[in-house]
């Protein structure tokens, strides 16, 4: 997984994903040792032997049905909308008038490719993409079973709200050192371009604008503090200054993108901030370089590339592995290679991967 992904999937800022990476990375790390090493290392076999596949959706579903003491009114499905390819959530007893076929259960009535997750009151216990199953407890459910689930519910909602209370508490921290740097109205300015951003129907230039947009604020800002204090000072160390500072400004914007409730938006934020940090790493900090063309990276050509599309791989039922949504670009003059998978959408992932392998050619 991409810095991007992991900081999308784990509500985090991209610097503050980098440094836990380190952390894993390092053999002599605490963090480390605790992940890899000590005793439960020799049950490792024993666990995938019995785990090493996703339980299948509908099996899911057949034992939340038959199993009398889970209460079947408290689970919900999430699924795509057939037409407009956008998540729903639909409870688990919601009658079948929709869907052609003799099942008057919806849920049982959906196909499985289109069911992404299930969920107990406010948990997910099954997602497909993140091979979780909390109800059976194969793959990522750890072997925590559905009756763990709701016994130890009210514990799992009470660390929830603490770590909701959390976030509150970062978004705050982060949101005070904003305004130390963009100051009270170019902050309000920030949360009015995010606001308008979720209730659009964004795309990846809308995206792109947006951050573009964010950098201005910025830009202005310093502007302003510079012309206010008339400051003097040599143009080299001025420009190493801003190099710094406006990765600092990006990396802080990072941690509050990660706080995005729309994962989709989320990581097609953080892909593009991402980028602009690279140019900015590569051009000192230049702010005509980096806000009048923050996407001026390396054409393709695409006679110069071979690209394969990967079937899906895993339980899901036919359709899934029918579709090949797993983008492999090989750029022939360079070798360079990349991989996306970050979304369900293929067209989303050829956008995304071709951006990835520009990067490298820029390099």
């Amino acid at each position: 997984l991409s810095s991007v992904r992991l900081a999308s999937m784990l509500g985090r800022g991209m610097h503050g994903v980098e440094s836990r990476m380190q952390k894993i990375t390092n053999v002599d790390s605490t963090v480390y040792r605790r992940l890899f090493g000590g005793e439960d290392i020799q049950n490792t076999d024993t666990d995938e032997n019995t785990s090493n596949k996703l339980t299948p959706v509908k099996e899911v579903l057949r034992r939340i049905q038959w199993d009398p003491t889970l209460p079947a009114s408290s689970f919900s499905v999430i699924h795509y909308d057939r037409v407009e390819d956008t998540l729903c959530e639909t409870p688990f007893e919601a009658e079948n008038d929709s869907i052609s076929g003799k099942e008057r259960k919806f849920v049982f009535a959906l196909p499985e490719h289109r069911i992404e997750a299930v969920k107990y009151l406010d948990r997910i216990v099954w997602n497909k993409e993140l091979r979780l199953d909390a109800v059976f407890g194969s793959m990522n459910g750890k072997g925590e079973t559905i009756d763990q689930v709701v016994e130890n519910y009210d514990e799992w909602q009470k660390d929830k709200e603490e770590k909701e209370e959390r976030n509150r508490l970062r978004q705050t921290e982060v949101l005070k050192e904003m305004r130390s740097i963009l100051e009270k109205t170019r902050v309000a300015a920030l949360k009015e371009m995010s606001s308008n951003l979720i209730r659009s129907d964004w795309d990846s230039e809308a995206v792109k604008d947006y951050v573009k947009r964010v950098l201005m604020l910025y830009f202005d800002a310093e502007k302003e503090k510079d012309d206010n204090e008339g400051v003097l000072a040599n143009a080299s160390d001025v420009e190493n200054e801003d190099a710094i500072d406006v990765i600092y400004f990006l990396n802080l914007f990072s941690d509050l993108v990660a706080l995005l409730p729309d994962e989709s938006l989320r990581g097609e934020v953080l892909l593009e901030v991402e980028s602009v940090i690279y140019r900015n790493q590569k051009t000192g900090g230049n702010s005509s370089a980096n806000t009048s063309q923050p996407s001026a990276l390396p054409e393709l050509n695409e006679d110069e590339i071979e690209e394969k599309f990967v079937k899906g791989s895993g339980n899901g039922g036919q359709k899934v592995n029918k579709t090949s949504n797993r983008v492999i670009l090989v750029h022939n003059p360079t070798g360079l290679r990349v991989e996306c998978q970050d979304t369900r959408s293929l067209q989303q992932n050829r956008k995304i991967a071709r951006k990835r392998l520009r990067l490298k050619l820029d390099a």
